[in-house]
């Protein structure tokens, strides 16, 4: 995130006018070096910041671009897109990078973004990729109206020719993201209370070139940081979009830690005091926030740091290790063997090989007709070219198999979904038209990662992007007959909702508003009451009976939605089928689905799909009647 300012040069600032009166040539000299001392001084301390590129009527200037070295998440690079003709529209295309190469493993070939900027207009045009795989590259290429243009965009960013160093891994440094109000001594402070603890693992905390108000109003942006910083002003200088996208943020997981009093936070969260400590926490969604009434902790940073650098290391948790191919079909396998059928093809080989052969000749032979070789062998082949594909097709079929499953956090009160996820997919033939997530899904490519290498060592495709209307994964991304899986993560305003009322008996029901048939419902009341019922249609209603709440399976410690995250989140349905409905809390329910209504079908063409998912539902506060 950088600031667009413009600072003047000293210049000859100090220099009296000529018509001063006259110098000898030897003040003049002196002068003149002392105006070139200043010169050459105000260019090695005033900040390089990224000037416009003009390109005819359009004018392109970086707005902000990612700092600091990350393991995960998505870097986002912001760019102004400016349209000085009063008449003509344009349409300006940005790629990042414009070129791009690799040493040998899966690499990022290009993100690009199309927008239509109207005469006179300006527009925001950001673009974000993730940074587990390795992009190496030039700089930012901008298309205009189809036509290509020759300049380069410079991106400040190290990461176009440095990635791939750091993939991960528990002794990979986790990175935070502070804001300009937060003191300058934070990292210090970190420091401290690190070696208080005894802790080695790096923390790489990163300063915002920007004031919180120009923050991303992006969540995507945020998912690199394992932790985000911010003053309680800061949050009340941001515009609700930004201060919405980190409560997004935090609620996929990430963490959040405010100083200073009576912060305006990003939901309607609900703040325990934890006295030992000095601070207050919330956990909302899979993640948490971290609120302490003080600015400046240069006294004794560490009882208040503690649990702060704890919550870091609970973001970062679940992308210290991504599986290769083999590793992730095993854990969700997509089809039950992707092996190549040896036997069947040796038999094939050997039948094809005695018909065409052997019996070719002997049939010929008894003819008469031993000139027919020159079209019966073609016709074989082709013939069994034929079987081959059609057994294919009765198999495979064309158009492949996808595998979907998800857990969902809904609040209710905010309306926002936050879930966890895993997709799969097998294609024996690619994909016209590449696979599609939303806008707002984080997508963690898992074949091919290798943690402890410079390089991902898949298939050594060139991967591209487009964000114009989705997140399209254009190309590069599936290879046939090779199972390919992500791990998702998304956030997004939804307004599905459960409706429970209580009737003059005492009866309690459910109406299920959430798109999507219920397999399994529990509900646990105000009073601490359990109720549940088999199955719910979509749209349908259905009496809930009073049930005993299930115990925890084999849990070492308390169940909670933060610690759903920091495990493994492969087969989540089936893992929370028993967990679920015991960590309920007061107005509360947990629903079952064969389908996976907030998770993203990336490959909705498929002629197989297997969906499943569950929601962890949080009743709307003072509503439904109950």
């Amino acid at each position: 995130m950088r600031d667009i300012e413009c600072r003047s040069s000293p210049g000859s600032a100090g220099v009296p006018p000529a018509s001063f009166g006259c110098r000898s040539g030897r003040d003049a000299r002196a002068s003149r070096r002392r105006t070139a001392a200043l010169a050459v001084l105000a260019l090695l301390v005033t900040p390089a910041f990224a000037p416009a590129v003009t390109y005819g009527d359009v004018e392109v200037t970086l707005k902000s671009d990612p700092r600091g070295s990350a393991t995960h998440g998505y870097a986002e690079i912001e760019f102004l897109v400016v349209n000085k003709s009063g008449q003509t529209s344009h349409e300006v295309r940005i790629t990042y990078p414009k070129s791009s190469y690799s040493y040998g493993g899966d690499h990022l070939k290009g993100v690009s973004r199309s927008v239509t900027v109207e005469p006179g207009k300006t527009v925001r045009l950001s673009i974000a990729y993730p940074e587990r795989i390795d992009l190496r590259g030039n700089g930012a290429g901008v298309t205009i109206d189809g036509s290509e243009q020759d300049s380069v965009l410079s991106v400040t960013s190290g990461s176009s020719g440095s990635r791939g160093y750091s993939r991960g891994g528990s002794g990979s440094p986790m990175l935070v993201l502070f804001s300009k109000t937060v003191d300058t001594r934070f990292p210090d402070w970190v420091n401290q209370t690190q070696a208080v603890q005894g802790t080695s693992r790096t923390v790489n905390a990163v300063r915002a070139d920007q004031e919180a108000a120009q923050w991303s109003a992006n969540w995507l942006g945020y998912t690199r940081y394992d932790g985000v910083v911010v003053t309680a002003d800061d949050l009340r200088a941001m515009p609700v979009e930004s201060r919405n996208a980190i409560g997004q943020y935090v609620e996929c997981g990430g963490s959040l830690f405010i100083l200073g009093r009576d912060p305006q936070l990003p939901g309607p969260w609900k703040l325990k005091a934890d006295p030992m400590r000095g601070v207050s926490l919330a956990t909302p969604g899979f993640g948490q926030c971290i609120v302490t009434s003080q600015t400046n902790l240069v006294d004794d940073p560490a009882p208040t740091l503690a649990p702060v650098i704890e919550s870091w290391n609970t973001t970062a948790l679940p992308w210290q290790r991504a599986r290769t191919t083999s590793e992730a079909n095993r854990v969700f396998p997509v089809v039950d063997d992707v092996g190549v059928p040896v036997k069947g093809l040796l038999a094939l080989m050997l039948v094809f090989s005695v018909v065409i052969g052997p019996v070719n000749l002997m049939v010929l032979a008894r003819k008469k007709r031993k000139l027919w070789l020159f079209w019966t062998v073609p016709a074989i082949s082709f013939a069994t070219c034929l079987f081959v594909l059609g057994y294919m097709a009765i198999t495979e079929g064309w158009q492949g198999r996808s595998r979907v499953e998800g857990f969902t956090v809904l609040d209710e009160n905010t309306r926002r979904a936050a879930t966890l996820g895993w997709t799969g997919f097998y294609t024996p033939v690619l994909p016209r038209g590449g696979l599609h997530f939303g806008a707002e899904t984080e997508v963690s490519y898992q074949n091919g990662d290798d943690g402890y290498s410079y390089s991902r060592r898949g298939s050594g495709s060139a991967l591209t992007i487009d964000w114009t209307r989705d997140q399209h994964l254009a190309s590069g991304w599936m290879t046939p007959r090779v199972p390919a899986h992500f791990v998702l993560r998304k956030s997004e305003l939804r307004r599905e909702r459960m409706t429970i009322t209580k009737g003059a008996d005492g009866s309690v029901e459910a109406a299920n508003g959430l798109g999507a048939d219920l397999s399994q419902f529990w509900y646990l009341d105000e009073g601490g009451n359990m109720f549940r019922a088999d199955a719910i249609p979509a749209g349908g209603r259905a009496t809930l009976t009073p049930t005993i709440r299930p115990p925890l399976t084999n849990v070492a410690g308390e169940k909670t939605l933060r610690s759903v995250y920091a495990g493994d989140w492969s087969s989540l349905p089936e893992k929370m089928k028993f967990d679920g409905p015991a960590m309920l809390a007061p107005r509360t329910y947990f629903g079952l689905m064969d389908s996976a209504p907030f998770v993203d079908d990336g490959l909705p063409g498929a002629s197989v799909r297997k969906t499943r998912s569950a929601v962890y539902g949080i009743l709307k506060e003072g509503g439904d009647g109950s």
